[in-house]
């Protein structure tokens, strides 16, 4: 009688090899993650580091409030000078008006002299007024700049690592 012969294919090959090893095809063949702790002083000194990003973090806010404080103080001194302003621009369209009338009607020289001297009067305080919207406006503007630059900065240092060393 003649014996026979089993010959075994590379896929069934692999079966038995696995199943000999007691390993199926469905099970996952990773390694175990390490249980091995970190060492404390790294956890010590990245708790600090979370403490202090959280402190930082905390100024920036209270100094972004004062910069938000101080741009809406601005705005509302920018918005008094533009009254203000309107107010004396008004008033010395009205002296001028006055004077126009005056010598229309053959007012004396010492009305039309009064009249002028208010337009003058009237003028240097459009012109200060001015001048001190301007000066607001540029604070203002650099109020801005300032709290945009600090922004960006607190961004830069926090994007950092906030002066983390690992």
């Amino acid at each position: 009688m003649g014996r026979q012969m089993w010959t075994a294919g590379g896929a069934a090959l692999l079966g038995l090899t696995l199943l000999g090893s007691g390993i199926s095809q469905a099970q996952q063949t990773t390694t175990t993650p390490s249980t091995t702790p970190p060492a404390q002083g790294d956890i010590r000194k990245d708790t600090q580091d979370i403490r202090q990003d959280r402190k930082d973090i905390r100024q920036d806010r209270k100094e972004l409030q004062g910069d938000r404080r101080e741009i809406r103080e601005d705005r509302k001194e920018i918005m008094n000078d533009r009254r203000k302003l309107e107010g004396d621009a008004k008033e010395l369209q009205k002296d001028r008006q006055e004077l126009r009338q005056d010598i229309r009607s053959g007012a004396s020289k010492e009305e039309i002299a009064k009249d002028r001297q208010e337009i003058r009067q009237d003028e240097r305080k459009v012109h200060e007024d001015r001048r001190e919207l301007r000066h607001d406006r540029q604070e203002l503007r650099h109020d801005r700049q300032d709290a945009r630059q600090d922004r960006r900065e607190g961004r830069e240092n926090r994007a950092g690592g906030g002066g983390r060393s690992r």
